[in-house]
């Protein structure tokens, strides 16, 4: 291989795999197969980017990149199906390089995004995250994420691990609240899309302001008894977060007045 990355196998074909499959076929990079246990979906996308779709890692080419697009605990059970000879990268944000099996070129290409396939993502805003076993790998990885990402960095394991969690507060905690809300509106003949302007609203506010600075609400005002309305019409677990919730609200303020 020359020193750029020109052609890659992808293994996985789900979220993660479809996007970063098409993305980097788009950005000139030859996709040579598509490696998936479901024949069908593997082919599926393989036929988007002029690839060869196999169950069988003995069909890789042993001189090209092979990036790994899988749950984090297929990863350390696959790398030993790879021919030594072929560079390995990773999209996990959370396994540790040095967790697993060595190999001279072994590397990270974490990009920190929620995907959902189907639904298009403009990857060039997307922030990748780079490591690997020796320089001039993470090099060679860093330009091929440049590619696609006007957003590239590099990050060791220790950071891309504090990325991740934070991450999941930002992406599936704040989730699982809209779930929530929406469960509750549904419940008591509210229209979940008229709260969606409000929620964008919240999400544009990050642009000019600090969530600190951003946060409005009867915690915030310390209004008491608007809190305690909202927490008796609620149970169970939906009690406990919102009254929680609403406690660490008032603790961060608590000084500011």
């Amino acid at each position: 291989m020359g020193n750029a990355i020109q052609k890659i196998a992808i293994v996985g074909h789900g979220n993660v795999g479809h996007h970063l499959t098409q993305h980097l076929f788009n950005a000139g990079i030859e996709i040579t197969h598509i490696v998936g246990r479901e024949k069908q979906k593997a082919q599926e996308l393989a036929d988007l980017v002029n690839a060869i779709a196999t169950d069988d890692f003995e069909d890789l080419d042993n001189d090209q990149l092979v990036l790994f697009c899988v749950p984090d605990d297929a990863i350390a059970k696959l790398i030993d199906k790879i021919d030594t000879r072929c560079p390995i990268a990773y999209t996990s944000g959370s396994i540790e390089l040095s967790s697993l099996p060595q190999r001279k070129e072994l590397g990270v290409f974490y990009p920190l995004q929620t995907f959902t396939k189907g639904h298009e993502i403009d990857l060039f805003e997307v922030p990748f995250f780079i490591e690997a076993t020796n320089d001039y790998f993470a090099t060679r990885l860093f330009d091929l994420a440049w590619k696609i990402s006007k957003s590239v960095a590099y990050a060791s394991s220790k950071q891309r691990k504090e990325l991740h969690h934070t991450a999941v507060w930002v992406n599936n905690f704040t989730n699982h609240i809209m779930y929530l809300a929406q469960d509750y509106a549904a419940n008591h003949n509210i229209k979940f899309d008229h709260l969606k302007p409000l929620l964008k609203e919240t999400m544009n506010k990050l642009n000019f302001q600090s969530p600190r600075d951003a946060q409005t609400g009867p915690a915030r005002r310390g209004d008491e008894k608007i809190i305690e309305q909202h927490i008796d019409k609620l149970e169970g677990l939906p009690k406990e977060i919102y009254a929680l919730i609403s406690k660490s609200i008032q603790q961060t303020y608590s000084n500011n007045d």
